[in-house]
Order: C-alpha cells, then sequence, then structure tokens
C-alpha cells in the first residue's frame, strides 16, 4: 500500500523543525535576538475635511467662489531591523499628502493636496525615511544616523518644534502666505518663467531630507547631549542650488525634578543655498523648566536670532535680520478630568513684501507647529509661518468613556495680528488696514477605542479678520474662514 503523499503543512512543520531556532532554549533564543530582529509598523490616517472659500483663494490667488471639501488619507509602511553591534536600520515608506512640483505652477494653491478622490497622479508612495543608526561609534559616546530621515529640534516634545521639524516642515525659502501677493516679491518662489505670479497659486510641499547626524553624549552621565548635523533638505534639479540645513544644537538636562527633567537648549545653525545667494545663520537659547513635581508646572522660553544673506538679485543682495520667540506657562489643575491649561505669547519679526527693500526681516525657518487650524495648519490652512504677534489659551483635558482616559479635549484660543502689515494687503490697487489677522477658535476631540484605533473630529473658526475682508484683488467678502472634519486613525 503507497504511503500518502506528505501535506504542505507537513512539510513546512518538518522543515521548521529542522530549521536552527526553532526548538532552541530560551538563551539561545535570547542570543539570536541579540543579533537581529525586524519589526513591521502599519499605521493608516483618514481624514475628511472642509474648508472654506477665504481659505482657498488666499491659497490659489484668485476670485472663484469655491469652498474646497477632501480626503486626505495618509498610509505609512516602517520596516526597523535592528542589526548585531547596536546598529539599526529604518525603512519607510508613506504617501505624499501635500505635494508640489517646482517647476510646474499648476500643481501650486490648494492643487498641492494629493486627495482622494482626484487626479490620477494624487496618490503617490514616496520612500519617506530610509536610514542606518549605529550607536557607540569609535567610543560608547557617540552615534550616528546617515540617510533619508526625520530631525526635530522639539523643546517640549514631539509636535512642538518652533524651529525644525524637517518631517512636517515646508522649504525654509519658500514666502509665508501674507506675503505671496506681492507682485515680484523677493522674499518668496517666484513662479516659473512665462507664468503670472499673481494667478499661479502659493508653493506647498514638505521637505524630505537626506544627510547625517552625530550625537555625543557627554561623559556618559545622560545629561548633556551634543547633536551635529547636516542635510540637503532640497534639490534643486541644477547645480549648486540645492537647499542645506546644517548645525550643532546642545541639550543640557536638569534633574531638578526626577519624572521630568528640565531642559536647556542652544543651537547655531546655517540655511544656504548657493545658486540664490543664501547664507543664514542662526542662534538659538531655550528653556523648559519644571520647578515642582507636585504642581506640575512647566514654563517655557524659546527665541532665535538670524543674520546673513537671504539671497542675490541682478542689482543687489538681500540681506537677513528677523528673530523669533515666545514664552509660557503650562499648569495642570487638581479637578475632575485632569484639566490644564497653557496659556503663552508668540513673537516672530516679519517684513512688509516691499520689493525695493534691502533687508528681508521674516524669520526663516523649518517650523512643525500646526496649533492653529486655520492660521498655521500646513494640510487645512493658511501656514502663516512668519510675521505675526499671538497670544493664546489653551485648555485640555481627559475624561473615561470605555477606558481610562480614552477621551481627549482640546479647546484652543488664539488672537493673531501681523508684526509688520504687508504691502498689498488689501490687494494691489489700494492698501487697507490689514493687519489684525483676528481671533481663531478651535476644538479638538478625540476618542481611543482601543491601542489600535481612534476617531477625532476637528473644527477650527478664524473671526473677524480685517486681513480677509481687506484682500479684495481675491474679493474674499468675508471676515471669517473655517476648517472642519473628521479623521479616523488605525495602527499596529
Amino acid at each position: 500500500m503507497p504511503l500518502p503523499k506528505p501535506t504542505l503543512l507537513t512539510l513546512v512543520l518538518v522543515a521548521l523543525a529542522a530549521t536552527p531556532g526553532f526548538s532552541q532554549t530560551p538563551e539561545e533564543k535570547k542570543n539570536i535576538e541579540d543579533r537581529l530582529r525586524v519589526d513591521f509598523f502599519l499605521d493608516a490616517e483618514l481624514p475628511g475635511a472642509y474648508r472654506s472659500h477665504a481659505i482657498t483663494r488666499v491659497l490659489d490667488r484668485d476670485d472663484e467662489q469655491r469652498s474646497d471639501a477632501f480626503l486626505a488619507p495618509r498610509f505609512t509602511i516602517r520596516m526597523e531591523a535592528r542589526l548585531p553591534k547596536s546598529a539599526q536600520v529604518v525603512v519607510e515608506v508613506e504617501n505624499a499628502r501635500l505635494r508640489a512640483d517646482l517647476f510646474d505652477s499648476d500643481t501650486w494653491g490648494t492643487r498641492a493636496n494629493r486627495t482622494l478622490p482626484g487626479r490620477t497622479d494624487d496618490f503617490v508612495a514616496l520612500l519617506h525615511q530610509a536610514y542606518l543608526r549605529v550607536d557607540n561609534l569609535f567610543w560608547d559616546q557617540i552615534s550616528l544616523k546617515i540617510g533619508l530621515q526625520d530631525f526635530a529640534l522639539s523643546l517640549r516634545g514631539p509636535g512642538d518644534a518652533f524651529f525644525a521639524d524637517l518631517r512636517n516642515s515646508e522649504f525654509a525659502l519658500v514666502s509665508p502666505v501674507a506675503e505671496g501677493v506681492v507682485p515680484g516679491s523677493l522674499y518668496g518662489m517666484r513662479a516659473p518663467a512665462g507664468t503670472a505670479p499673481g494667478t499661479s497659486g502659493l508653493f506647498r510641499d514638505r521637505a524630505d531630507a537626506g544627510g547625517a547626524r552625530v550625537t555625543w553624549n557627554v561623559a556618559r552621565k545622560s545629561l548633556l547631549f551634543v547633536d551635529a548635523f547636516y542635510y540637503t533638505v532640497l534639490e534643486g534639479g541644477v547645480r549648486h542650488a540645492d537647499e542645506r540645513f546644517f548645525g550643532i544644537n546642545t541639550d543640557l538636562l536638569l534633574p531638578i525634578v526626577e519624572e521630568r527633567p528640565s531642559l536647556v537648549n542652544l543651537l547655531l545653525s546655517g540655511i544656504t543655498n548657493d545658486r540664490t545667494g543664501t547664507h543664514i545663520w542662526t542662534a538659538g537659547l531655550g528653556f523648559d523648566v519644571i520647578p515642582s513635581a507636585a504642581l506640575g508646572l512647566d514654563a517655557y522660553l524659546e527665541g532665535y536670532v538670524q543674520g546673513g544673506r537671504f539671497g542675490d538679485t541682478p542689482d543687489h543682495g538681500v540681506l537677513q535680520r528677523a528673530f523669533a520667540a515666545r514664552a509660557g506657562v503650562k499648569l495642570p489643575l487638581p479637578l475632575p478630568l485632569n484639566p490644564a491649561l497653557d496659556a503663552s505669547f508668540w513673537c516672530l519679526s516679519g517684513d512688509h513684501g516691499n520689493a525695493n527693500d534691502h533687508t528681508n526681516r521674516d524669520f526663516v525657518s523649518y517650523e512643525g507647529i500646526n496649533e492653529a487650524l486655520v492660521v498655521e495648519d500646513a494640510l487645512y490652512g493658511l501656514d502663516i509661518d512668519s510675521n505675526y504677534l499671538s497670544a493664546r489659551l489653551h485648555a485640555s483635558a481627559v475624561a473615561k468613556i470605555l477606558n481610562p482616559d480614552d477621551l481627549h479635549i482640546d479647546l484652543l484660543y488664539a488672537w493673531f495680528r501681523f508684526y509688520r502689515e504687508p504691502d498689498y494687503a488689501g490687494g494691489t490697487f489700494r492698501r487697507d488696514p490689514g493687519r489684525n489677522l483676528g481671533h481663531e477658535i478651535d476644538l479638538r476631540v478625540k476618542f481611543d477605542f482601543t491601542e489600535h484605533a481612534s476617531f477625532s473630529i476637528f473644527a477650527g473658526a478664524l473671526l473677524d479678520s480685517q486681513w480677509l475682508a481687506a484682500r479684495d484683488a481675491y474679493n474674499a467678502g468675508t471676515r471669517r474662514a473655517f476648517v472642519g472634519g473628521v479623521q479616523v486613525n488605525v495602527g499596529f
């Protein structure tokens, strides 16, 4: 009688049993894990958003009567391989939600939002990160991270990078939206040859930085860290036209409170582009102080000054003279729902946008803050990141619906005013007082179903904006702007 043929499952089990490591002791398995481990992470984000016509007209630089509603999905696949001798390889693929071609003005303005449903080329998967990290390089205190990577200088944690967050920023040498109206402005990305700057929309894109970062943990005390970094942020497409960001950053941890040490930060950096003659130098100092564990008080102060050369023109050079600063206090309250209040004041220098001026006073950065949905958000709003004064009050709370702390509520009030009123703030034919950007009120509510899935709603309204009402070139005809939507997140 012939023997039955082995099934596929039987063959697989036999092969696995014969494979080294399938039936090893715990000590042997641990040795294998120490040598090599590969993890995969999947993350999906699906927001649906609406923004009013006052926002779309400014982004597109036109006077069309239309609002905008769209989906903006984000799908991320990340692989982390931990190699022998304290090495790690990370590869991350993600679709681009905000993407424009520097040499194609048809992709500028609201068309930079890659949406579904949309154009056939809207959904484009990109290699977002691909880097090698080696710890204990040369000696125990040195680590190296090289390749396409994220880089953020966050004084108070993720999502709070006042000066640099390359993963969530546009290019530094692109003008703030307030000055994009000025024909022939020296302070923004010029429209391609043959394109009318007043109708091409604003250039909107996200930076992808490739380079190297070396971190030194001084004296093995884990209290003083020194970073030296060098990145190419923008490939200009022609020789000597790349935008580069480099410098030295120092973080000193002060264990006033052991649960969360205070932080002192010092930065010296440069932003350059040889083809445009850009050499901008920035010096910064920041403090995040936790004086008492019992109170939970968090006081912070951050400031930067800039000098150098913004760029060259056929007739003359343009100097860079700018600054930015913010200060605030966050205080948890001993009340139900664990509320916390964060009050702060922000000041970022700005420029009139006069094409005949030989100095740029707009603060140039790779900031990654999208706290205010209408004024600051890069994906949904105006993404104004320079030339403003702002006073803010942020309230947050957590509650229990199904599980502890699964409901998060955030409410923001922010007052915005231009530091300097841009020329032609009311259009090219008159200069109405347009310095008051307005009052913004935002609400964000997030519910965590499980550790893998959450649902959010968000809404923001900019009210009493003289700047919007005065922009007769766009015929906005309103002092108000609105952003709202819902979002689902799933991650494994």
